[in-house]
């Protein structure tokens, strides 16, 4: 049978179309190949909806200014998307901080809790300055007894669905042992929890690291940290949780953590749009990811949203009897956003190979441009490496630059 003119027509009308799509997918097949291998945030970014077009990743062509510390410096390219506030939430090297102060003189909020002592340390610092310095306290002292401490110092004043922080941790015990490194608690204010309207709000974010793992004797001589545990509370009080190491828990590996030795943590929280499973919570130490989620459901109303978190929160810890200077731990370079969009001075060319990550201080954020001021703790004279992190989470190739 003869094909009629007007069928004709259509076929070839529905020919062009399809050619006109095919066209369009190479052609951003293109674009996408000349932005410098950029990539997503190790895991932080959920996953793409299907019928979403994938932005261009975000793309670094050119440093001005000085790379001294505390200078500031833009730098140029493309796609680096939107931060409304271009400033983080808190940043703070304590640096500037007076020698024995507490850190609710200078805006964390002192929840109480109990135990040791939460200063301003000139001794200890990661790279050069001053750290804060949590020093537990001795209590009753034995070769039996498990000691606590909970100090409660966060940041609060702030309503947000998400979060992204950063700091520089390390521990010391003389002889002693850590047994609980009570790691981050990030959440929502519930009054009258149990005196911790923070630490015992819903919904809630939390890590800690222990030192021997689950189901092992966590009394063991084994000092490194060698397993982080982490989960949710709903808000309906119920508790989703697990190992590193284990599959619920994505695909975070195990780290371990040598006494007195500085390492940086870092942890990405988002609540979930209301009825849906797409809460994140990620958690890297070093840039290994230690927790990998993207499907929770942690909240059930809208207005449940995270307001406080926590830099120092406490520690369960065995001293040694003879000790004279009993367990401390070190916190330094502490970095809190409501937004994972940032700018990062590394240690590698490779996101992936990155062991230090200093999240610089931004000014000024545009989606060609971002001017920031130097955070260089950590870093010697030499190559470095920049990279974009946009607020999805995709991340740019690196831009080497050299330090003075």
């Amino acid at each position: 049978m003869a094909t009629s003119t007007k069928a004709k027509a259509a076929m070839h009308q529905q020919y062009s179309h399809r050619t006109h799509r095919l066209c369009a997918l190479l052609t951003l097949c293109l674009v996408l190949s000349a932005c410098g291998g950029g990539g997503a945030d190790e895991g932080d970014a959920a996953a793409t909806a299907a019928n979403t077009t994938p932005l261009p990743a975000p793309r670094i062509s050119g440093v001005v200014g000085s790379l001294l510390h505390q200078q500031t410096f833009t730098v140029q390219g493309s796609h680096f998307g939107s931060k409304p506030q271009a400033a983080p939430l808190r940043f703070e090297d304590f640096d500037t901080r007076t020698t024995g102060a507490a850190p609710a003189s200078f805006g964390y909020t002192n929840y109480g809790g109990f135990g040791g002592s939460t200063r301003v340390d000139d001794s200890v610092a990661f790279g050069s300055g001053k750290s804060l310095k949590h020093q537990g306290h001795f209590g009753a002292v034995s070769t039996n007894d498990v000691e606590e401490s909970f100090p409660h110092i966060a940041v609060t004043g702030f309503s947000t669905q998400e979060l992204y922080l950063s700091y520089r941790l390390k521990f010391r015990t003389h002889g002693g042992r850590m047994v609980q490194l009570k790691f981050n608690r990030s959440g929502m204010e519930v009054a009258g929890a149990h005196g911790s309207p923070c630490y015992g709000g819903k919904p809630k974010y939390y890590s800690s690291y222990y030192p021997d793992g689950p189901g092992v004797n966590r009394y063991s001589s084994d000092k490194r940290l060698t397993s982080v545990q982490g989960g949710i509370v709903r808000s309906d009080g119920s508790l989703d949780e697990g190992w590193a190491g284990e599959a619920k828990m994505g695909s975070g590996t195990v780290l371990a953590i040598p006494e007195d030795t500085w390492v940086q943590v870092e942890e990405y929280y988002r609540l979930n749009d209301v009825g849906q499973a797409n809460g994140e919570h990620v958690t890297w130490v070093n840039g290994n990811r230690q927790i990998d989620r993207h499907t929770l459901q942690p909240r059930d109303a809208a207005g449940q949203l995270l307001n406080c978190s926590y830099l120092v929160v406490g520690m369960d810890y065995w001293i040694n009897p003879s000790s004279t200077d009993g367990v401390a731990v070190w916190y330094d370079d502490h970095y809190l956003d409501t937004s994972r969009a940032r700018l990062v001075l590394a240690n590698a060319a490779t996101w992936a190979a990155s062991t230090i990550r200093n999240p610089q201080v931004a000014s000024q954020w545009q989606d060609g441009s971002i001017s920031a001021t130097l955070q260089r703790g950590g870093f010697s004279s030499g190559i470095a490496w920049l990279y974009v992190v946009r607020a999805d989470g995709s991340t740019s190739a690196s831009w080497p630059v050299t330090l003075p």
